[in-house]
């Protein structure tokens, strides 16, 4: 195969560019860019293609050699790529999004590899796959015709031990600096990971059990009175629930579809005393409406409809794990090393990032 001669770049993506590799150590800066600019250019998830999508200046062996042993760290080039995107976002409100994916592996050798449970049900396959798991944090960008994901940093899980999913989120809540609003799917709002969000300076807005045990504020304590102060106060049971007063709004982020919201300021059983806003919404379906779900809010300002605009963009995950592997080629990256792996998925994850921010 011969290579194939780069075209002109944007100013502003030379730029972006720049600043990635500025992060890196001055020695391997022109490999990792063009490392960079090769999977900007290239699609398959191969380390070759992506050599060859511009004119190499060194050896096949050397690219490799920069993935294995470079002394550059990931968390520079994450930490200049989540300045990028704030910068980009500009002074909106950051929405970030926490989610797993698996990628199926034909190879018990490969790193992070085991058999684990797929969610996804789907027709005629197995209810368990021999696959890697990567859990992904990724910021959502308002474009033009929908909001989009763009992947920021992504950690792969173990094949054994203790460190699963939740406990790889908190790692990876800690490589952004800035504050964010965390939207979490249900099977991802567990107290731990929502107080380490909060300690951290982040807001969470994510959709809970509606069985989950939620009580009223308590009344003030009465002057002279010994004692703690009460921290929960009556239980909001089905009956009170239905009593609430409900208002219907359209919901853009679901196609401009009318929504029936009820909403209250509680404290949750499983937050340890943090004051919440919850709201069952029920969206508008045919003549009636879906099933109720709760959705819940640590910033207890936030309006109703405003959660569950926000929650909205949750969804838009989905694609971005789609993309990854039907275009960026996420199962075709077959490196030997975790290390390795996580090395070039990220290189690969900068470009689809910077694509998608111009």
């Amino acid at each position: 195969m011969e290579p194939h001669h780069e075209t002109s770049f944007p100013a502003t993506l030379c730029r972006w560019v720049g600043e990635i590799v500025q992060s890196s150590p001055e020695v391997g800066r022109l490999t990792l860019l063009e490392l960079i600019v090769g999977a900007l250019l290239a699609s398959g998830g191969h380390v070759t293609q992506a050599i060859l999508a511009l004119t190499p200046r060194l050896g096949w062996q050397a690219y490799h050699w920069m993935l294995e042993h470079g002394r550059f760290r990931l968390l520079g080039l994450i930490s200049a790529l989540c300045r990028i995107v704030r910068r980009e976002i500009g002074e909106r409100r950051c929405f970030a999004i926490i989610d797993d994916t698996l990628a199926p592996r034909s190879s018990a050798q490969a790193p992070g590899v085991a058999v684990r449970f797929d969610h996804a049900a789907k027709t005629n396959r197995p209810a368990f796959l021999l696959c890697q798991c990567f859990v992904t944090l990724s910021a959502v960008v308002p474009c033009r015709d929908r909001p989009r994901s763009v992947p920021l940093v992504t950690g792969l899980c173990r094949s054994s031990g203790n460190a699963g999913k939740i406990a790889l989120a908190k790692g990876l809540l800690r490589a952004v600096s800035d504050p964010v609003c965390l939207l979490l799917d249900a099977w991802s709002m567990r107290g731990s990971l929502i107080r380490t969000a909060l300690r951290l300076g982040h807001e969470v807005i994510g959709q809970v059990r509606r069985d989950t045990a939620l009580f009223a504020l308590p009344p003030p304590r009465q002057p002279g009175r010994r004692g703690r102060s009460r921290l929960y106060g009556a239980r909001l049971d089905a009956d009170t629930v239905a009593a609430l007063p409900a208002s219907v709004h359209a919901i853009a982020g679901y196609g401009g579809r009318s929504a029936r919201l009820r909403h209250a300021v509680c404290r949750p059983r499983f937050l340890k005393g943090v004051i919440v806003r919850v709201v069952w919404c029920e969206l508008a379906k045919g003549s009636g409406w879906t099933k109720v779900r709760l959705l819940l809010s640590t910033d207890p300002t936030l309006s109703a409809p405003a959660i569950v605009e926000a929650y909205s963009n949750r969804w838009s995950i989905e694609p971005l794990f789609r993309d990854l592997k039907m275009v960026d080629g996420l199962g075709a990256m077959w490196q030997r090393g975790r290390a390795t792996l996580l090395r070039w998925l990220h290189l690969v994850q900068i470009a689809r990032t910077l694509l998608v921010l111009l």
